[in-house]
């Protein structure tokens, strides 16, 4: 049996739980049929194939299931049915049972018993699944038939909207890799084995929609279909606290601006740091995030002193008691009250502002324009404290909004669907500072269009690797 080098490490992987997530001809759902074929007739152990409905499966996993067992030459040592939808190995009795997991009806896995303990559990186009709720509530169940050394195998194509939550799922439990093995593969890892038809396909998408090809093939939704912050590039502006360092070290700190967006009830709290080099380039800290439906909702008289003691947090963190750099608090317009207790309550020297007059367009240009020239960077801490709670967290939710936040069907505004506060809170100090277009290139420009030299060097070397690879699996002797 071939498959393709870039699946082995689910097969030897020791986490229980893998995200596969791929464009379209990535291989992943004749990978996972070979996976089943291989539990099927190397355990005493059942297997379970879910979908979010069941009458999409027929013509999908169980049809790829059996062109492997084809392939294989093993078909003729199976049984198959319909109704259900069903295969039994009749050398040892394991049975492949076909499940629907989606609808309204969130229990309605509770009444599924297999025969024997499960060996692996396949969610396919795991994107489909109306809510996440659909998803935890299959695995709770599913959970009292797993084998000691049963696997999970979760996979989706990424829907366009980068804020579905199937590519958050991702997100998160890509950064918990000590949980999940989370692994994005592309056409790219299976070349070899696509026909001549694939490949002009493929290049002639490319060529005339490279948009619908970054998302179709490449399984890409950061910055496509009508994403605000479109100029913004994790690989290029998400660097790590050595280069924060570096850059502070060679050019200094000028001042420093807080964006500052809040909300009692349902929406978030974002308190966003910018610090201004000399240069005139801008670098985004750590900053304070709080999640009233979360964590509790959330009074000024309180936030205020988190925000202080977040903001002091800062000023030592980079040393801005040096020279006594000035810090600037902008504060949404639309929270007015917060804007009279931080003036009230403010012994630490800062200079509270109000932003007001927001031009929506004008304002998403000026984000955009900063991230275009790479004046901006932000860092990448790998996550955020939450200050409520005292626990640090894998998630960061400005990089996410950045990716996510698009425009309203009139061109406007911001679809209200989508989080928006973070970047709302970063908007706010970009906004002040480069409201000024001069600043964009102040007070020199010193080169500093140009990538730093760590991201520059770390993209050779990823341009440079390989793209695909070949796994010849021969350890199982059927």
């Amino acid at each position: 049996m071939i498959i393709a080098k870039k699946y082995k490490q689910v097969l030897t992987t020791d986490k229980r739980n893998v995200v596969l997530k791929s464009g379209r001809t990535a291989g992943k759902s004749k990978f996972m049929a070979q996976y089943v074929v291989i539990n099927f007739f190397k355990y005493d152990a059942d297997i379970l194939v879910t979908r979010a409905y069941i009458a999409d499966m027929e013509k999908s996993m169980f049809q790829e299931i059996l062109d492997v067992l084809e392939e294989e030459e093993l078909i003729q040592y199976t049984i198959q049915r319909t109704r259900p939808l069903k295969i039994k190995n009749i050398k040892n009795g394991n049975t492949i049972y076909f499940e629907g997991i989606g609808g309204a009806d969130k229990s309605r896995t509770r009444g599924f018993k297999p025969r024997k303990k499960l060996s692996l559990i396949i969610v396919d186009e795991m994107q489909q699944l109306p809510e996440q709720t659909n998803l935890k509530q299959a695995l709770a169940t599913f959970r009292r038939h797993y084998q000691d050394y049963a696997k999970v195998i979760m996979a989706f194509n990424p829907e366009p909207q980068n804020s579905h939550w199937a590519n958050e799922y991702y997100r998160i439990n890509e950064s918990e890799s000590n949980i999940h093995l989370c692994l994005h593969t592309t056409y790219r890892h299976i070349i070899k084995f696509l026909n001549d038809a694939d490949k002009e396909e493929i290049d002639l998408m490319a060529t005339i929609n490279p948009d619908e090809y970054r998302h179709m093939y490449l399984g890409e939704t950061n910055g496509l279909f009508g994403g605000v912050y479109y100029t913004f590039n994790r690989e290029a502006h998400l660097i790590d606290k050595d280069i924060v360092k570096d850059m502070i070290k060679r050019v200094g700190v000028l001042q420093m601006l807080v964006g500052i967006d809040s909300a009692v009830t349902r929406d978030r709290t974002a308190a966003v740091p910018v610090l201004v080099l000399r240069n005139g380039q801008c670098i985004v800290t750590e900053y304070y995030y709080h999640d009233p439906m979360k964590n509790g909702a959330m009074p000024d008289e309180e936030l205020k002193d988190y925000l202080f003691n977040f903001i002091e947090e800062m000023r030592d963190e980079y040393d801005l008691r040096s020279g006594n750099k000035p810090i600037h608090l902008v504060v949404d317009s639309a929270n007015a009250n917060l804007v009279k207790t931080l003036e009230y309550h403010n012994k630490y020297g800062y200079r509270i502002w109000s932003y007001s007059q927001k031009k929506i367009i004008e304002m998403a240009r000026i984000v955009q324009d900063a991230f275009s020239t790479n004046t901006t960077f932000i860092l990448d801490n790998g996550g955020i404290m939450n200050y409520k709670t005292g626990r640090f967290e894998h998630q960061h939710p400005l990089v996410t909004a950045l990716e996510s936040v698009t425009w309203d069907k009139a061109g406007k505004g911001f679809d209200p669907l989508v989080p928006n506060d973070s970047t709302d809170a970063l908007t706010y100090a970009l906004a002040t500072y480069f409201k000024n277009p001069h600043n964009l290139n102040f007070p020199k420009r010193y080169g500093y269009y140009e990538l730093p030299k760590e991201l520059k060097e770390r993209k050779k070397e990823e341009d440079n690797s390989s793209e695909w690879k070949i796994y010849s699996w021969n350890s199982l002797h059927l």
